[in-house]
């Protein structure tokens, strides 16, 4: 059985099928094919990981190749233009004639040159007639005097962001500008189409587009502030199409050559002449205006490169290069001068018109490439003075952030697991916010940022609560979820942004209704289980249970070890064992769950509960029933005054003033015994 190597699969003369019919008959059984499967797969796998690692390597290198490729069209271009001007001047000389009338042009040839122009500016005429004859809503085509024809087609449009069909389209390529129509579908008359705009075109680029799932044979039409990408029939249109376009260009360029030359040759000031007695062949005037550098001549191509490429940053630094080099002294006064820097500052609206793109969430925006991805738009809308437009967009992008990360955790388990990773994720996205924000924008829009924060805040306090704050949720649930929040929110105090007060705000209308929700269940319970209370002492069945009892009451504060009878029995009724447990949880959850200013409704919740229990056993002539009532009054409310005054540091008005009115005398926390002695002596 042969290795398998690179160098079978690099032969000109490899036929797969004869391979694998060698393949199959060297092998013995399936495992040795799944074997030389694998091997062949692992090749495939290296080649294709090594081609990736070539390909990233030489990334930059395509790029500055294209780039030099550009250079050098736009050289050859030049080279070709002033060979031509030396051809048709050579043509001129050898026409000319200094002896005489031999070597001129005869009467006849002239007027044959004279009928050829006309007959061709007729047909140009016509041409352009029938163009329009075809076209409803045209503009006047034979407005400008050298408008040709050079390409018109039917075109598919298709959106640029969605990739989708839009209409069909038939375009015309002048040497001016570019026309756009579309087709009527009921039609009358001669006319097919119907006028949609133009575009000039020295603010068009035409860009091809790579073949993507079913956008195949395209090309991107860059016209500010539009881009419209339209796909051909085949690849020898598209770059029919192409061609086109780059000849126009060309035309165009050519044409504001021609213009700019003769401009400069009428704002040259006339000699003085040399025959003049008063100046002498050293005293003439010669104005001397310096030559633009090779590079600023071609700034603007060189932008057009630069945008289409994305390199933003470059892009911004040779316009600033630009204006300050023609802003130096040497180029103040130069005639170039003014249009240069006019065709500057379009280039600059159109790169401001592209970072607002794609700092526009609704543009294509993906949170894969984090907030840093926005960076460098937001520091070059910096430097243009456009600091609220960049930061209200940045903004909008870490709003969109916040909300996929969010949605991203998954309702798996327990409400309280759910509700502490969500905070952790909401909590670690807004601090990698404030990074990014303190990194880009100066301090005084600082207050942007919390206002954001803020808001965002709220919105995800209105998605929890609607979770959270359930009539199915406990009240022990509930205070779980709001300290994970309140945790997550004290650690991001240490970014310098405090919004506990915020969280605290969202929390109070829900807590306050959760609370006396419970207070409402506890009392509608309790009148149900003192009715049925048959007012005889609970039966634990064993030790065990009589142990857990005894745990659980011990953490809620009651020692009722003196109160097990029998071993097994507690001598206390089943609605007093529940009373006590319920209204010692809701002080001992109600005292971490609310604040400051909530004080007022876990007093109200508490006193309401006693209260009605309390009235409850006033009519109560049994025995144990009043027994019972003594363990309430005399040892959970006490434990209660105790609990609450330790951990607020204040006493609960309401509960005491309920006591006094049952006659209960709360004393005092007792004062130590031991004396105390002014000196040492009887020690």
């Amino acid at each position: 059985m042969s290795d398998i190597n690179m160098e079978k699969f690099a032969v000109p003369e490899f036929s797969p099928d004869r391979y694998v019919k060698e393949l199959a008959r060297s092998c013995v059984g399936g495992e040795e094919l799944q074997q030389q499967k694998e091997k062949i797969q692992t090749l495939a796998e290296e080649t294709a990981s090594a081609l990736k690692k070539n390909v990233y390597e030489n990334y930059m290198q395509f790029i500055e190749t294209a780039t030099e490729i550009s250079h050098l069209e736009a050289e050859m271009y030049k080279l070709s233009h002033l060979l031509s001007e030396q051809r048709t001047v050579l043509t001129t000389l050898s026409h000319a004639s200094i002896l005489g009338n031999e070597n001129t042009l005869s009467r006849e040839s002239l007027d044959n040159h004279d009928v050829e122009a006309e007959r061709a500016e007729e047909e140009r005429k016509s041409k352009l007639n029938s163009i329009t004859d075809k076209i409803e809503g045209c503009m006047n085509l034979l407005d400008t005097p050298d408008r040709i024809l050079l390409h018109e087609g039917d075109l598919l449009e298709i959106d640029a962001d969605e990739n989708t069909a839009i209409q069909r389209m038939h375009v015309y390529l002048f040497n001016d500008c570019l026309m756009l129509t579309s087709w009527i579908s009921n039609r009358r008359g001669g006319m097919r189409y119907k006028f949609q705009c133009s575009y000039p075109i020295s603010t068009l680029a035409a860009v091809n587009v790579r073949d993507l799932g079913n956008v195949k044979q395209a090309f991107k039409v860059l016209a500010f502030p539009d881009t419209r990408v339209f796909q051909c029939n085949s690849l020898a249109i598209k770059k029919d199409w192409l061609d086109k376009f780059e000849l126009a260009k060309k035309m165009h360029i050519e044409k504001e050559n021609s213009k700019q030359k003769k401009k400069e040759a009428q704002e040259k000031p006339k000699l003085a002449s040399i025959d003049s007695p008063s100046l002498s062949v050293e005293e003439l005037p010669s104005p001397q205006i310096p030559p633009l550098p090779e590079w600023l001549v071609d700034v603007t191509e060189e932008l057009d490169v630069l945008i289409v490429e994305r390199h933003f940053q470059k892009t911004y630094d040779l316009m600033m290069s630009a204006q300050r080099t023609l802003n130096t002294q040497e180029f103040n006064n130069h005639p170039q001068k003014q249009d240069i820097i006019k065709k500057i500052e379009q280039k600059q609206k159109v790169l401001i018109e592209i970072l607002l793109k794609e700092l526009d969430v609704t543009h294509n925006w993906s949170p894969r490439g984090g907030l840093r991805s926005s960076r460098h738009p937001v520091i070059i809308l910096n430097k243009f003075n456009m600091t609220s437009q960049a930061c209200e967009l940045f903004l909008a992008i870490c709003s969109h952030t916040v909300k996929v990360h969010v949605k991203g955790v998954q309702l798996e388990g327990s409400i309280n697991s759910y509700v502490k990773q969500v905070g952790e994720v909401f909590f670690c996205s807004l601090s990698d916010a404030l990074t990014e924000f303190i990194t880009l924008f100066p301090k005084n829009k600082l207050s942007a940022f919390i206002v954001w924060a803020s808001l965002q805040l709220r919105i995800l306090m209105s998605q929890i609560i609607k979770q959270v704050f359930t009539p199915q949720c406990a009240l022990d649930s509930v205070l779980e979820c709001v300290a994970s929040l309140r945790e997550q929110c004290t650690l991001f105090c240490e970014f310098g942004l405090d919004l506990r007060f915020q969280l605290d705000s969202c929390l109070r209308s829900p807590i306050t209704k959760a609370l006396r929700e419970y207070k409402e269940k506890i009392l509608d319970s309790m009148k149900s289980k003192v009715s049925e209370d048959k007012w005889t002492p609970v039966n634990m069945h064993t030790k065990g249970g009589v142990n857990k009892f005894l745990i659980q009451m011990e953490n809620l504060g009651l020692i009722l070890a003196k109160y097990i009878i029998n071993e097994t029995w507690v001598d206390l009724s089943s609605s007093t064992i529940w009373f006590a447990q319920s209204v010692i949880t809701v002080q001992k959850i109600g005292l971490k769950l609310v604040t400051k200013d909530m004080m007022d409704v876990l007093d109200e919740c508490i006193h309401a509960i006693f209260k009605s229990r309390l009235m409850l056993s006033v009519g109560n002539d049994f025995s144990y029933a009043q027994k019972n009532f003594k363990f309430i009054l005399d040892t959970v409310m006490p434990l209660m005054l105790r609990c609450y005054k330790e951990e607020v540091g204040y006493d609960n008005e309401k509960l005491m003033g309920l006591a006094k009115q049952f006659g209960l005398n709360v004393a005092p926390p007792k004062k130590s015994n031991i004396t105390k002695y002014t000196s040492n002596e009887y020690l």
